[in-house]
């Protein structure tokens, strides 16, 4: 059914047939008459026309292409376009049900095409059977609005789902499958390695006696080397709702993925919603991506169906053994500590700038200090979790208040 709204002209010339016709009960005037008949005739040729124009786009359009079918990532730009088919030469304007399918231009003509921005934020599926047409009538007095039978199905997988695929092939090719055994360096650390026996120039602290004892010549233990401490990866989990929280997320096992391919040694540090801080210590970098792979899995649930998509010619079987080996990799105990026992050395934030953050701004007092390097990847569109338009603009004036106090204290903010 045909959905008739008047304009701003509408209304006025509404209000205008309305007062002439009062003046002509009064006056019983001729000219006041005629003006009004004038001002009856043209809001209702104008609204018979609204209508005439819209029921033609409704009754002879043919969209073309008939439907939008689209598989993409959150926070992916797509594009696609549509035409409507029409004997007569209409203008219109076009308005998707689904809110992140978004007309390039106002205004359109039938038999032309339309560009249209798909930006989705959130992972889900949406689904949607017509589009909104409003076509205006002549002198803009009315826009008359049809629903046009139009199929869209847009998929929208999570931003993390890229990035858990690029860490899980990483973990492969450095042997992340549980019956493979990671590569593990020789050094000074707590986990047991191997006794060898005594060379010229080893700490007779790590003299292993009871070895010594048994053999008769003296033997040394030797530890699996801790290699974290090169980098600081801190992951603040804190997050506005399930967008924020996948971009993070995503922003986190990105860099952990490029540490590790890298072969760069680092640790993680997670800051919990309670602004709790612990700090895990690695082997290696390939445990230490084991360590942020599950983290990321904590934090955004996955569909795992997307892999088994994208992941090809794994098998289903195949991938769940990586991902269950990952889960029952030996990972460090995490350890309670504060910012002052922090490691001294270079740090990434990601984080999405929310709640307390004076952990950032004392980290950023002594990296200064120590000359090292502070880099913070920020999720500052927390607005996007908004329930409304009024908590939206909150959210936004609250990031925006955030950003320039830390900016005054020289902490500079990439943007995720």
């Amino acid at each position: 059914m045909t959905k008739i709204n008047p304009t701003s002209k509408g209304k006025t010339l509404s209000y205008t047939l309305a007062t002439l016709t009062v003046f002509y009960v009064i006056f019983r005037d001729p000219i006041i008459l005629t003006a009004t008949i004038a001002t009856f005739t043209t809001l209702l040729v104008t609204l018979l026309l609204a209508i005439l124009r819209a029921r033609s786009l409704l009754r002879k359009s043919k969209p073309t292409p008939g439907t939008i079918r689209l598989k993409t990532v959150a926070g992916t730009v797509e594009e696609a376009k549509i035409s409507l088919e029409n004997p007569k030469k209409i203008r219109y304007r076009l308005e998707h049900p689904i809110r992140f399918i978004k007309p390039k231009r106002e205004e359109h003509l039938t038999n032309e095409q339309t560009d249209l921005e798909i930006k989705p934020q959130l992972a889900g599926i949406y689904i949607s059977n017509t589009v909104t047409v409003q076509v205006a009538s002549p002198l803009q007095t009315f826009t008359a609005i049809e629903q046009i039978p139009y199929k869209t199905e847009i998929t929208v997988i999570p931003r993390i789902v890229p990035a858990l695929i690029g860490a899980l092939k990483l973990m492969a090719a450095m042997g992340a499958l549980a019956y493979e055994h990671p590569i593990q360096l020789i050094g000074r650390g707590t986990e047991y390695a191997e006794t060898r026996e005594y060379m010229l120039g080893d700490d007779i602290r790590w003299m292993d006696w009871k070895a010594t004892a048994r053999l008769q010549k003296p033997m040394i233990k030797q530890y699996h080397q801790e290699t974290g401490g090169a980098t600081n990866l801190v992951y603040d989990r804190k997050a506005a709702g399930p967008i924020t929280r996948d971009e993070i997320a995503t922003t986190f096992l990105n860099t952990a993925t490029a540490l590790s391919s890298q072969g760069i040694p680092y640790s993680i540090t997670e800051i919990d919603e309670s602004n709790g801080i612990s700090i895990k210590k690695h082997k290696g970098p390939r445990e230490a991506l084991a360590t942020a792979i599950t983290q990321a899995l904590k934090t955004v649930e996955v569909d795992y169906k997307y892999l088994y998509e994208y992941l090809e010619p794994k098998s289903k079987k195949e991938i769940v053994a990586v991902l269950e080996a990952i889960s029952k990799e030996h990972i460090r105990e995490e350890k309670k500590i504060t910012t002052k026992d922090l490691e001294d050395s270079n740090s990434i934030v990601v984080s999405c700038l929310l709640g307390e953050i004076s952990w950032l701004i004392e980290l950023h007092e002594r990296q200064k200090m120590s000359s090292r390097s502070l880099t913070v990847y920020a999720s500052t569109k927390t607005w996007l979790d908004s329930e409304d338009l009024e908590q939206s603009y909150q959210d936004y004036q609250e990031a925006l208040k955030i950003q320039s106090a830390l900016k005054k204290r020289g902490i500079e903010i990439k943007q995720i």
